[in-house]
């Protein structure tokens, strides 16, 4: 059991520990943490980004089809058909039309490049 003394002493080096360190600890989650830019967070930011602008082509193609006098046999509208038809046929595959009318297919296509999107972003950011 430590005298009185000795539990003064203690007190003096834990509040002087606690004047030291206090601020040296704040001072360092201040910064917050950094990210490393290794070779593959900056494939997986890459990645990220370019699903991201394949989401928007994608949306502008399905709101494209909702007219139906579009001419895609045209530039621009023939460039964006072959960019995203081979990838919306493998939703197509798998979903049949509603009432036989009613492609339902982007749903799923949109939820599988958000979640590829989302999870690549995850992994970029810090924590």
């Amino acid at each position: 059991m430590p005298n009185p003394d000795e539990l003064l002493a203690i007190q003096g080096v834990q509040d002087s520990l606690i004047c030291t360190m206090g601020p040296l600890f704040f001072a360092a989650i201040s910064n917050g943490p950094r990210s490393l830019n290794t070779p593959l967070t900056v494939v997986a930011a890459g990645m990220s980004k370019w699903l991201e602008i394949y989401s928007a082509v994608l949306m502008v193609r399905v709101l494209l089809s909702w007219f139906p006098n579009i001419p895609w046999d045209r530039q621009p509208l023939s460039a964006i058909r072959d960019l995203c038809d081979p990838y919306l046929n493998l939703f197509r595959n798998i979903i049949p039309p509603l009432f036989n009318t009613l492609d339902v297919s982007p749903l799923l296509a949109f939820a599988v490049l958000g979640s590829l999107a989302g999870i690549l972003g995850a992994s970029t950011t810090p924590y």
